[in-house]
This record gives structure tokens, sequence and C-alpha cells, in this order.
């Protein structure tokens, strides 16, 4: 069990870990020398690319990759240059969708992308894109059902513990008695 400290000074328990693909540092390298290649002026530029810049920024981009389903929230860490930390909460996520592009298609992977309440489709607000997570269903079908979870007991998570399920006749016993009174009460009226 491993426990991060949240915003607002929570604790808590992180539940997965997504593991990203290594070969999603050559979907970052590819999509580097498309933006390369549409630059005109800059062509000269794609073996340098190639052969170090590009190498070492991709590694550095992926390295730099976590996302952790918590129980409460989905924690997003990305970039190296500029830091970009989110913390969506699960109750705001209203669909995982999984895209290929081409690329991402032929290189075996997928992209996830979180959207959330406030989000539009023609907007990027309330969406965080995570490409070249290992065996994506999987984790998609985690946070879906942690945020079912999440919105079945009004925001906060529990797990069922076995004192609740062996107190189940004194809860049958307790409505039984509440169902008597209130026959009682009303025969008065």
């Amino acid at each position: 069990m491993v426990v991060t400290e949240a915003a607002g000074s929570r604790k808590e328990e992180i539940l997965l870990k997504a593991v990203f693909d290594e070969r999603l540092k050559t979907y970052f390298l590819l999509g580097g020398l498309g933006l390369i290649a549409v630059m005109v002026f800059t062509i000269p530029l794609i073996p340098l690319w190639l052969l170090g810049v590009g190498q070492a920024l991709c590694r550095r981009h992926y390295e730099s990759l976590e996302a952790e389903l918590c129980d409460r929230n989905l924690n997003i860490r990305k970039g190296f240059l500029v830091r970009v930390q989110k913390t969506v909460p699960l109750e705001k996520i209203t669909d995982l969708a999984l895209h290929e592009g081409p690329i991402l298609r032929w290189l075996g992977l997928c992209s996830l992308k979180v959207e959330t309440a406030g989000g539009g489709g023609a907007s990027n607000m309330g969406q965080v894109s995570l490409p070249g997570v290992v065996d994506a269903i999987a984790f998609r079908d985690a946070v879906l059902n942690q945020r079912d979870l999440v919105a079945g007991s009004g925001g906060t998570v529990t797990a069922a513990a076995p004192e609740a399920v062996a107190s189940a006749p004194v809860l049958e016993e307790i409505r039984d008695t509440l169902g008597r009174i209130e026959t009682l009460l009303s025969d008065r009226s």
C-alpha cells in the first residue's frame, strides 16, 4: 500500500499506477519529427533530432509520465521542462475514451482520454490524455470501477467490513421493528 499526500493535506492510498509502454518514446520522436518536417526551414535539423536531441528529449518526457489511481482522484504528472500536475476527482470523470491514431496503431499503442464534467468535445478543457498506457483497457476499467464506487457512496469510499455483513440479521430486525412502529403510529392517526 502506497500513501500519497494530496492537495488539502488528505492522505490518499494509491490503488493502481499506470505503466507506460517503451514504444511511447518512438511515438514522441515521430511527433517531433513531423513538427520539424512541417516547418520547411527546420528540415536541416532532422538528423540532429533523430540522432541526439530528439532521443534525449523524448526519453526525458517518457520518464516524466505518471498516472496514479487513488481512492478519490486520478493524479497525473507529466513534462520535464514544464511540469504539469493534474488531480482529477473521480466523481467528475464522465468517460475514459480510447484513441488510436495511425501512428499509435502502427506502434501497437493507444491513448486514454480522460473526459470530465465541464469539458465539451469542442474544447480541451476538462480533458487529459494518457498515451501509451500498458493494458489501457484494464486501467480504464479500474478507474471507472473506482469512480462508480465513489459516486455510489456519495464521495466517501469504504470497503465493506466483515462485521457489517455479519450484522445483516440485526439490521433486518431493526427494519421490522421500525415497520411495526410505523403501523402502530398510522393506526393511532
